[in-house]
């Protein structure tokens, strides 16, 4: 996984040409505090990072209009203004910030205050929900303005000294020191929403109105942008990897926007069930759970129940390994993609396209269902009706009706509403089809499904 992020970061210098086009995005380099990586923390250390690098952080306060109308049930109220806080730090001397996409959201005015006691009104030059990324300017009447060199978050080590710099509680220019406690955490959830997680753990203090502040290595480099706390514990901060930010951060200055490279397939973990039924040695890669139809994945031949286990040059170990590398490989390039299937490996070029707007509708089953049966594993099932089934793009299957308390069924989290498509690889029409093949496994013997949930196609697979 270390290395996924040195690969991201090799393409975006590609795509900008040289270390000199990678000036006009942000700034290299490191802070004299008698620190680096072959030394041991010097007195002081600290005091110097802070003394040099303070400057360039900034406080932010936001202004929210807030519909009363709709709260209150009176369409004639007046907005109500929402004050926000959060903080940020200067990556070019003519006035880029970084900060969080949650600070700015929806704003209508960014104030920015920096240590000097200097006043900006901002513009939010681009957002990104998707990383929670957003970069903001401010005019400092052709001044050069102080700023902070971004770092390597894939350098970081566990246990490394770091500190934050922010304006938790209003408390501008506070500064917190802590270590880094854990890397590539992706079971975080700040709000959400957010596509892309891969959070530096530490235990640096962070609280609300830390967002957007850099997190600093003792060479005074920004290695993460703190963006969430746990709410359950105290010392469990986040951070987004700088490497992960440099990726968007192009796209944001120059367009507003991230426009990213889709491969159209939806995907899932593999567990050790599913790893039995599908002949893998071990649980790995991303199982394709559905394709888009007409998209890339499916024009290039990737079928469902193929498990990727590269992508682009990459290993594939966990599921969500892949909606990064996809997102960023780039739009119109020629990937090849390793896959196994039936217990062999091959490999699939795939010509990536635009990822498609998210906001699209889905669309909901409709219709009506007959034909019941049932089944020993636990399941009462119904065969979809044909118009519920053209609707869901689908030859046929059964709907789940009932799942029976304690049965193996229950126990993976099968439910009622859940559309059984497929039994062991083999698609299904009917009700009836679904329970001969589940009843005619032998006990013991591990039963795999394509469960269709929603929008939502997903693998599920139990012992007998």
């Amino acid at each position: 996984m270390r290395t996924r992020h040195l690969s991201t970061l090799a393409l975006l210098l590609a795509t900008t040409g040289t270390a000199a086009a990678q000036q006009k995005y942000w700034t290299d380099g490191v802070i004299d505090t008698g620190v680096n990586e072959n030394t041991p923390v010097t007195y002081g250390a600290f005091s110097k990072l802070t003394k040099q690098a303070a400057p360039a952080v900034v406080s932010i306060e936001t202004e929210t209009a807030q519909s009363m109308g709709g709260l209150l049930g009176h369409p004639f109220l007046p907005p109500m203004v929402a004050r926000g806080a959060g903080s940020g730090f200067i990556i070019r001397s003519d006035g880029y910030i970084l900060s969080n996409n949650h600070v700015v959201e929806n704003a209508r005015t960014v104030k920015v205050h920096l240590l000097d006691g200097r006043k900006f009104t901002a513009e939010v030059i681009g957002s990104d929900p998707a990383t929670d990324v957003s970069v903001l300017k401010i005019d400092a009447g052709g001044k050069p303005l102080p700023t902070v060199p971004l770092g390597d978050s894939d350098a970081v080590q566990i246990a490394e000294w770091v500190i934050a710099i922010g304006n938790p509680l209003g408390l501008s220019h506070t500064v917190t020191a802590g270590i880094v406690s854990a890397k590539g955490r992706r079971e975080v959830q700040p709000d959400g929403r957010l596509r892309y997680r891969d959070f530096i753990q530490t235990d640096a203090s962070i609280n609300p109105g830390n967002s957007g502040g850099p997190l600093f290595n003792l060479r005074g480099q920004v290695v993460g942008v703190n963006t969430a706390v746990s709410a359950e514990g105290q010392g469990i901060g986040f951070a987004i990897p700088i490497n992960m930010v440099k990726t968007v951060l192009p796209s944001l200055i120059e367009r507003g926007r991230v426009e990213r490279s889709w491969l159209g397939v939806q995907i899932q973990q593999v567990d050790d069930d599913l790893a039995k039924a599908l002949r893998l040695d071990h649980p790995r890669g991303a199982l394709v759970a559905a394709l888009v139809p007409d998209g890339p994945a499916a024009r290039a031949g990737l079928q469902r129940g193929d498990v990727i286990v590269n992508f682009d040059g990459q290993r594939i170990e966990s599921h969500d390994d892949l909606p990064w590398l996809a997102s960023i490989a780039g739009i119109g390039r020629t990937v090849d993609v390793g896959v196994l299937r039936e217990g062999a490996t091959r490999t699939v070029k795939v010509k990536l396209e635009s990822m498609p707007d998210p906001s699209a509708p889905a669309r909901r089953l409709q219709g009506r269902r007959s034909g019941g049966a049932s089944s020993t594993v636990g399941l009462t099932l119904e065969t979809l009706a044909e118009d519920s089934a053209r609707l869901a793009g689908l030859d046929g299957g059964a709907t789940i009706t009932r799942v029976d308390p304690g049965s193996p069924a229950a126990a993976v989290g099968l439910r009622r509403g859940d559309i059984v498509v497929e039994v062991d690889g083999a698609p299904v029409a009917r009700a009836d089809e679904v329970a001969r093949r589940l009843d005619a496994v032998k006990k013991g013997e591990v039963i795999r499904l394509l469960v269709l949930r929603g929008e939502t196609r997903s693998h599920v697979a139990f012992r007998r």
